[in-house]
């Protein structure tokens, strides 16, 4: 197995196909350059993307982008594919390129690698990745591992991300969740995952507070708080038992969702003295 960890270094020096026996790189028209079939990464951000054209239009391409050719004689891109859209937005007719031979593994390998270690693909896009290595060309999870060194264990933390629901998935590709918050999600049953990523997304949760929501809803089996005969969340009849008890004076909280009020009950002059102190 090639191990490719330690970025594209390896693929970019002394290319048997570079045209250029000194350098290596050589340059191609853009219409003969088509996307690597095996790119991870689904969209680019159009922001990023434009400020790269502009760079581009600056300064030019610096780092060439590197293809394979193919049998019907255009050039499919093994690394640098966001560098061929931003070359398009700024009109480019040709950009540089470094020829190599690389074999269908190898070009999702280093998609994966360009993209991974440069933090431009989403936990779904890179969890899809590594599925795809794994299917299609039978490597273990810790064989991915080592190809783009992170540990056998986040492999398969991503893969997992795998197993929710195509709308949360979405939702992921989207920016509404985090991998972090896909974890949380993980933790409960399947059929309250939706419902309970409708509430992380609406309520703006942290990661931290997904998770504890997600124990919640573990130990109650349900989304939704249970609530006693007046109605009143479990959770909020002993918030206000603790207040009661911390405070020494009946307290009573109206609940609304996000919104309530807390209600501090006295019966004198002393204990609204006393209250004011503790407060």
């Amino acid at each position: 197995m090639t191990k490719l960890g330690r970025g594209l270094e390896a693929l970019i020096n002394n290319g048997p196909d570079s045209r250029d026996q000194i350098t290596g790189v050589t340059t191609l028209r853009i219409r003969d350059i088509v996307p690597n079939r095996y790119q991870p990464r689904r969209q680019f951000d159009p922001e990023k993307l434009r400020e790269l054209a502009d760079s581009l239009r600056e300064n030019g391409i610096i780092q060439p982008i590197i293809v394979t050719r193919r049998e019907d004689d255009l050039y499919e891109i093994v690394a640098g594919e966001r560098r061929l859209e931003a070359a398009k937005l700024a009109n480019f007719r040709e950009v540089p390129v470094i020829i190599r031979s690389v074999t269908p593994k190898e070009q999702l390998q280093f998609a994966i690698i360009e993209n991974v270690q440069r933090e431009d693909l989403n936990a779904i896009e890179i969890a899809r990745a590594y599925q795809q290595l794994n299917d299609e060309f039978n490597l273990s999870h810790t064989q991915i591992s080592e190809i783009v060194s992170k540990d056998r264990a986040t492999i398969s933390n991503f893969i997992r991300l795998l197993k929710l629901s195509e709308k949360i998935q979405l939702q992921i590709l989207a920016g509404e969740l985090t991998s972090g918050h896909a974890r949380a999600i993980l933790q409960v049953s399947e059929n309250l995952q939706e419902e309970f990523a409708q509430i992380i997304v609406r309520n703006k949760f942290s990661v931290r507070r997904a998770e504890m929501e997600a124990r919640k809803i573990k130990e109650r089996g349900s989304v939704t708080p249970k609530r006693s005969r007046s109605g009143k969340r479990q959770e909020i009849l002993e918030m206000e038992k603790e207040l009661s008890r911390k405070y020494q004076i009946r307290v009573k909280i109206s609940d609304k969702g996000d919104q309530g009020k807390i209600l501090f009950h006295y019966n004198s002059q002393d204990e609204l003295d006393k209250l004011l102190r503790k407060l």
